[in-house]
């Protein structure tokens, strides 16, 4: 517990020095929009012109002064990952008990729908690879889970994804029974990450919100589990749960 909370001082110590936007007016080809130095003992965010050997230095940049979703991360100079969204941070925390910590990008979308990534990149044989991304599968455009009509209120689901079933009591909704005969499921995408550490390790829980027809009727949610691996060096999907608030409706392990 300790050595929990220990890490996610860190993480909310450097979310919380978040300064470097770069300006609608500046005429650079790239602007730097966020920079921390890091090593096993220190973790600062800094401007562009402090640079000291030795150090790590993880930095998200913007070709251009538009709002663009192009960024790009860099972690010692070199490109680590593109594509990605503007309203992004970098945060740092030590997964695998090395001392050196990893670098985590949080990617959040200007949608409606409140979406975000993340990527974490480890430091393997003298190079920084990603060791945890999301898995892309489906998208607002494929329609993830399908709905049956079981009489009395009650709504079967099926996952196309993990091939998991289970049933809804729809009996408070606002629903009629003919919207209930004609439900149709829109899965958002990742909305909250939840990264905490336990003996076995660090876990990253990701949350995704199944809408009936649209927003703002949540019915249920997604959950995966992933857990560091020490051996194979990444995060690994060990667990997927199907819940309605507390209540877990169907769950498979990995």
């Amino acid at each position: 517990m300790k050595k929990m909370i220990m890490i996610m001082n860190v993480l909310f110590f450097v979310y919380g020095l978040q300064t470097g936007y770069a300006h609608p007016q500046m005429k650079t080809a790239e602007n730097l929009i966020q920079k921390i130095q890091f090593s096993s003992s220190y973790i600062k965010e800094l401007d562009s012109n402090n640079d000291h050997v030795g150090l790590h230095n993880a930095e998200l940049w913007a070709p251009d002064t538009k709002f663009s979703q192009d960024l790009m991360l860099k972690i010692d100079g070199k490109i680590v990952l593109r594509g990605i969204y503007w309203n992004s941070r970098i945060m740092v925390g030590d997964v695998d008990d090395d001392r050196l910590p990893e670098v985590f990008l949080y990617e959040y979308s200007v949608g409606s729908s409140g979406a975000m990534r993340l990527s974490v990149f480890s430091m393997i044989e003298n190079q920084w690879t990603r060791i945890f991304g999301d898995p892309e599968t489906f998208t607002n455009e494929v329609q993830r889970f399908s709905s049956k009509f079981l009489g009395k209120n009650q709504i079967g689901f099926f996952d196309n994804a993990t091939r998991l079933s289970g049933k809804l009591d729809m009996s408070n909704s606002h629903f009629t029974e003919e919207q209930l005969k004609s439900m149709v499921f829109q899965t958002d995408p990742i909305s909250e990450y939840i990264v905490h550490y336990e003996n076995i390790g660090c876990q990253i829980d990701t949350v995704s919100w199944v809408f009936a027809f649209s927003h703002p009727n949540a019915v249920f949610t997604v959950h995966d589990f992933y857990r560091f691996d020490f051996q194979k060096k990444v995060f690994k999907l060990y667990e997927t749960k199907i819940q309605n608030k507390d209540v877990t409706l169907a769950k498979m392990s990995y």
